[in-house]
């Protein structure tokens, strides 16, 4: 289906909390809150944000910062009156800081040392960093209010370039963000031929700084911010670098001399050591197969490696020795990437490390820059396989969400940007059949059982796996009750059917059993939606939030899957069965949606099922109006009810 928009750890959060429930919380159980409709006024303001970067001919770089935030509104003041320095500390100076808050009149505060927290990432003694060497400066800018500015104006000058010879910057501005006055100065030798190329924004000014240097300048300004309130929650946006105001520069020629500048890094510290091999070997033995012998490594690596540290994003782009990860049994990704690169050779295994990014786009810049990726995972050409050693819960084979369909560099045998292939149609799915009993006093017993695939089946597998080995399992009977009375009943219940998991799988099914006391009116007459008292993983019902989508104007993530449920309502003697809801049907060119009631005596049986075929993971814009039908119908039947009356 589409997914939301909404934070990635908030998201999870609520995953976790329902499958500790045997249950999803579907993302699209929220309807949309509908945007004010008062005049947009941004919060706070970009006063100054200028960036101005002198390159050195070996990629080095000197980078002056200087920056100043407006508070508009006393919602802002926080956000204005906090700022964070960051450097590498080990391959870098911080220089010349100056900060203050710029009061309405003028005055300056300057920010006091009281005020300033550094963090520091080095080793003990002077010893160097084993996994970040970033050193993090929080200042905190006093007596801030409405009107005020923080400023804050410092260098930093980098005494390793990245990738020696290279220089690359990948930066845009935010059009939903006020600025005043922005710029972006870059200064280079003629020898390193620099391109360029930017977007929403005016050609920059380029000069001769003298015979050997050249200087570029790119400005900004936004005196009227998008009012994003009006955009949709219920689409996440794919974004294409030219989609902002973007700015893309570089000197290398093309993606495969990128792809040559990590495998540089990378490879030597990829070798098989003795200490490798006799892991390896440990590893795999029993193994069948080359490709178990690569699933055994993979498990290993994903469980026995914790992840810490920089990955691409922040920091050095070497890995770190596979001696130095074993001991610690932690790593970035690139650690994760290195490690299991080198176990695989020991047995025999190819494989290649592989660019990524995790973000929202499915595009690589124009003009060929590093910081398109932001992750390194692996590929195994016998297999034919990406393998990300940093997702425990993924199983071998499958990759997290994020990571199908984006461009990728595989390091190695170069063949130009690949694409990891979408998620093949049909990999998710939900089956769930229950069966609930109403009892003479309103009270009910239900039990459920569930079947599932793909990306939800990874990650019910891979919680259970790690609830169970918790001291205090009780098969969910706490948990169980404890939800119950969360919505003003008592009762009990708990899981049945478990199987005794160890890792993640790509199928997995559970049971549930439960009853609550009192739960419904056998006294009088009364209507009831044919909802189970807890959502099926999945559940078809939370899709009905996208009766109130409107035509979206940009592409958005998206994944087919298939969903069905099937539940009896057996009703006491007690009461007559009055009416049932009327079968609802919808059909677009992507989506099936039907819902059937059948009704024997008092017992009533329930099926529904929705089919989405959009093949992910990009739908077009116009699909959202598909997505809006089908969750018209949905809402539809949501709201229909049985009846009844005591006899």
């Amino acid at each position: 289906m589409a997914y939301t928009n909404g934070s990635t750890a908030m998201m999870k959060g609520l995953r976790r909390a329902a499958y500790a429930l045997g249950i999803c919380i579907s993302l699209f159980g929220a309807a949309t809150a509908l945007a004010d409709e008062t005049p947009y006024s941004p919060a706070m303001k970009v006063r100054t944000h200028r960036v101005t970067i002198d390159v050195q001919a070996d990629g080095t770089t000197t980078t002056r910062h200087e920056y100043a935030y407006t508070a508009l509104a006393e919602s802002a003041v926080d956000s204005v009156a906090t700022e964070d320095i960051s450097y590498h500390e080990a391959n870098g100076t911080l220089e010349n800081v100056v900060a203050y808050t710029l009061k309405a009149d003028g005055k300056r505060v300057p920010v006091p040392e009281t005020n300033i927290q550094v963090t520091s990432h080095n080793g003990v003694n002077g010893a160097p960093p084993a996994f970040s060497d970033m050193m993090d400066r929080h200042l905190i800018f006093a007596n801030v209010e409405v009107g005020d500015s923080a400023v804050l104006d410092y260098t930093i000058r980098d005494e390793k370039p990245t990738f020696k010879g290279y220089f690359s910057l990948l930066t845009w501005y935010s059009e939903a963000t006020a600025y005043d006055d922005a710029e972006l100065v870059v200064t280079a030798p003629r020898s390193l031929g620099l391109k360029y190329k930017s977007y929403h924004l005016a050609d920059p000014q380029v000069t001769d700084v003298d015979a050997t240097r050249q200087r570029w300048q790119w400005t900004y300004t936004n005196a009227s911010p998008k009012d994003l309130r009006k955009e949709s929650s219920l689409f996440q946006r794919a974004w294409q670098y030219s989609d902002w105001p973007a700015i893309e520069i570089s000197n290398f020629p093309d993606y495969g001399q990128i792809a040559a500048a990590y495998e540089a890094e990378a490879k030597p510290r990829a070798v098989v050591t003795d200490r490798v091999r006799t892991l390896a070997a440990d590893i795999a033995k029993d193994a069948a197969s080359p490709r178990e012998r690569a699933e055994k490594i993979y498990r290993w690596v994903a469980k026995e490696v914790s992840f810490a540290g920089n990955c691409l994003a922040r920091g050095d782009v070497v890995p770190r020795g596979t001696d130095l990860i074993l001991n610690m049994k932690m790593g970035d990704c690139k650690d994760h990437a290195t490690l299991m690169q080198a176990l695989l050779a020991a047995q025999g295994i190819e494989s290649t490390q592989v660019l990524v990014n995790t973000g929202e786009g499915y595009s690589v810049p124009e003009i060929p820059c590093w910081q398109a990726f932001n992750h390194v995972i692996n590929y195994l050409p016998a297999f034919d396989v990406y393998l990300d050693a940093t997702s425990s819960s993924s199983p071998f084979g499958e990759l997290p969400a994020q990571e199908y369909g984006k461009p990728v560099i595989r390091t190695s045998a170069f063949a130009g940007v690949q694409q990891i292939p979408p998620r093949a149609s049909g990999t998710d799915w939900s089956e769930a059949t229950g069966k609930t009993t109403v009892l003479a006093d309103g009270s009910i017993e239900a039990t459920a059982q569930y079947r599932l695939g793909g990306s939800q089946a990874s990650a019910a597998s891979h919680y259970f796996a790690q609830w169970q080995k918790a001291p205090n399992f009780d098969n969910g009977s706490d948990q169980m009750r404890r939800a119950i009375e969360g919505r003003g009943y008592k009762g009990s219940g708990g899981y049945d059917a478990l199987p005794p998991m160890l890792v993640a799988t790509s199928q997995f099914s559970f049971g549930v059993h439960y009853r609550v006391d009192a739960y419904l009116d056998t006294d009088s007459p009364y209507g009831l939606t044919l909802e189970p008292f807890f959502p099926n993983p999945g559940a078809i019902a939370g899709l009905a939030a996208f009766a109130a989508a409107e035509p979206y104007a940009h592409d958005f993530l998206c994944q087919g899957d298939r969903r069905s449920e099937e539940t009896t309502i057996t009703f006491p003697d007690n009461v007559r069965l009055l009416a049932i809801p009327k079968d609802v049907h919808a059909k677009t060119a992507l989506l099936q949606f039907d819902a059937r009631y059948q009704r024997d005596g008092n017992m009533i049986r329930v099926t529904r099922s929705i089919v989405d075929l959009s093949p992910g993971p990009v739908c077009a814009a116009d699909v959202s109006k598909q997505y809006g039908l089908i969750g018209a119908a949905i809402k539809k039947d949501a709201r229909a009810q049985a009846v009844y009356q005591p006899k």
